[in-house]
């Protein structure tokens, strides 16, 4: 398992040339885990025994539920993600090079596939997804924490898991543009892109769906159809993950009281922040801050 240093990205392990491994255990500490995802490699993300948080920057926060996995490709700029889960979660990526990939799944053959991150055109601008995890996908994930062979040994066996995983995520045939609609409607994406950033500035008094589609220019429908799938989460389901994040990050400073910070993110009844805080991390505020 990598060393973990506060501060600093955690190392990958090369398992093959362009195919790297990373997986966090059970950890003694909570602390946010910093991962550094470089520009044009491919990065399959998957959380393990719970739900995981993304932090990009100190305005965008990203949930990865249970039994989801995320896809991230740049190839602008490296990204720099806080990682923060409870101790006892686990945490699983993959890091795979372009040129790999395209070694690994694009052949000469006259009935060649092409996944549709892999078409003809260069790759020039990022592609986020989110997709489920099978039980298949499960088991071979758990075998990336068993290290009983010697190393060389060991390298060969999860080279041959990860093989096999990247079969199953990418097994469909035909490109998945629901699931990634970054290859289908770059303007519609552009409005819901707007759409988070006005949920981002507003989350306190967040507007109505029928305030927001005005003032994107979308409607209700294709806003809150396409708001799930390119953020894996409602719109308002958005604003109360970014209420409860700042929640969490007034009582990791420990200055405020429970009921100081439910009315500093809006809540006008505490025992409504209480519910709905315990709803999303398994704990009430005050034995949230008192484990920390």
């Amino acid at each position: 398992m990598p060393e973990l240093r506060e501060n600093t990205p955690i190392r990958f392990t090369e398992i093959f040339d362009g195919i790297d491994l990373l997986v966090i255990g059970k950890r003694a500490s909570s602390a946010p885990i910093k991962i550094e995802l470089k520009a044009n490699d491919i990065f399959l993300l998957f959380g393990m025994d719970g739900e995981i948080t993304f932090q990009f920057g100190p305005m965008y926060m990203r949930p990865l539920p249970d039994g989801q996995s995320f896809f991230i490709y740049n190839p602008n700029s490296t990204l720099i993600t806080q990682a923060s889960f409870p101790k006892e979660h686990r945490l699983t990526c993959i890091k795979i090079s372009l040129s790999r990939m395209h070694s690994l799944f694009i052949r000469d053959e006259p009935d060649n596939i092409e996944l549709p991150f892999l078409g003809g055109a260069p790759l020039n601008r990022p592609i986020y997804d989110q997709k489920s995890v099978d039980s298949n996908m499960r088991i071979l994930l758990e075998q990336l924490f068993h290290n009983r062979l010697s190393p060389n040994a060991q390298r060969v066996a999860h080279l041959g898991q990860i093989m096999e995983i990247l079969g199953l995520y990418f097994h469909s045939s035909e490109p998945n543009l629901v699931a990634c609609p970054f290859l289908k409607d770059e303007d519609t994406v552009q409005k819901i892109h707007q759409a988070k950033s006005i949920m981002m500035n507003e989350w306190k008094n967040p507007p109505t769906i029928k305030q927001l589609s005005e003032q994107t220019g979308l409607n209700q429908y294709r806003l809150k159809a396409g708001f799930k799938e390119v953020y894996g989460t409602t719109v308002y389901g958005y604003a109360m993950d970014t209420r409860l994040n700042h929640a969490r990050r007034m009582l990791n400073q420990g200055v405020q009281s429970v009921n100081d910070v439910a009315f500093n993110i809006g809540y006008t009844n505490p025992s409504h922040f209480i519910a709905a805080f315990k709803k999303k991390y398994g704990t009430t505020p005050r034995k949230y801050r008192i484990s920390q």
